[in-house]
């Protein structure tokens, strides 16, 4: 009887930890949803505000070799990414897991009502701090044009 007693208690035990893990998970990962939009929303900032450095500054170290220096970043995303420059509306969707690599997905809006999905590859440094490794846009809406 008493064997019984111990295993019914052990198996609560297991149950409740599980769930308790469980319901873990979901925050650490909302969690790092909200450290990558942080990163996200400056670096938009920082477009806005003309504030090239600061933009750099959110780039990882490899996107950081292939543009050597705040000028040229700055002239790449003018010419390919002109949506992030000034958004009239941003909207965060979901953070995914790509084989290990998170991938932030952003909707966008430009200055002429165009909407834009955005695929940020989100990278974690040494420091744990995110960077941006990269930016996959694709317009939405191509009926419009």
């Amino acid at each position: 009887m008493m064997f019984k007693h111990l295993m019914l208690g052990l198996l609560a035990f297991f149950l409740i930890s599980e769930l308790t893990w469980a319901e873990d998970k979901p925050t650490e990962e909302s969690q790092v949803k909200e450290k990558i939009i942080a990163v996200i929303d400056a670096q938009l900032e920082a477009f806005q505000s003309g504030d090239a450095e600061k933009a750099y500054s959110f780039a990882t170290p490899g996107i950081q070799r292939q543009f050597p220096n705040s000028s040229i970043f700055m002239q790449m995303v003018m010419n390919g990414y002109n949506v992030l420059r000034q958004p009239t509306q941003v909207e965060y969707r979901d953070l995914r897991d790509h084989f290990g690599v998170k991938v932030q997905l952003v909707q966008l809006t430009d200055l002429n009502g165009f909407t834009f999905q955005a695929f940020y590859q989100m990278e974690q440094q040494n420091s744990g701090e995110w960077r941006i490794g990269g930016c996959m846009i694709q317009q939405v809406d191509q009926d419009k044009i």
